[in-house]
């Protein structure tokens, strides 16, 4: 397998992992992910998961249009685990480990999906733009066609000479 689909797919399964660890826990009382959101970072994990194992030739780089795929839910993953770490809650109550695994996961993958080149290692961006054109969907573009050379233009034919306007004879009657 590929290497940048192996890290895909072990991120995806430690995201999924996360899922039915604890998220947070009070007074010796646990609560896991599937008690709440769980379920949606684990779908979204999986989708993730599923599109590196399944997409395509296994030795071969996944293809740019795919790579939403599989970052774009890993993110909204991540954005839901830093929601439920930051929310205010009362006293008392600890954020599990599960929580911040999911947290982990789902930036590493995000980042492992728009900057690791696959066997030629890390593609490091030097600027925003840089960052910006990774993170882009490809779209269909039309290519530019060269426009046709210039054809010389035809040599002009000499017009036959005009005749002088003929003058009007009188009739005579």
């Amino acid at each position: 397998m590929e290497k940048k689909r192996k890290f895909i797919l072990i991120i995806a399964v430690v995201g999924i992992i996360g899922t039915f660890l604890p998220w947070f826990s009070a007074f010796g009382f646990t609560v896991s992910g599937t008690e709440g959101d769980g379920w949606i970072t684990l779908v979204l994990f999986a989708i993730g998961g599923a599109i590196a194992f399944f997409n395509g030739e296994k030795t071969e780089a996944l293809k740019k249009k795919v790579m939403a795929g599989v970052w774009i839910p890993a993110a909204i993953a991540a954005i839901i685990a830093l929601r439920n770490i930051f929310k205010s809650r009362p006293g008392g109550i600890d954020i599990g480990i599960g929580l911040w695994l999911i947290a982990i996961a789902g930036l590493a993958q995000v980042f492992v999906t728009l900057f690791f080149k696959g066997e030629g290692g890390w593609d490091i961006p030097k600027s925003i733009s840089d960052v910006k054109e990774a993170a882009s969907i490809p779209s269909v573009k039309e290519e530019a066609t060269p426009a046709a050379p210039a054809t010389p233009a035809a040599p002009a034919t000499p017009a036959a000479p005009e005749a002088p306007p003929a003058e009007e004879e009188e009739v005579k009657e």
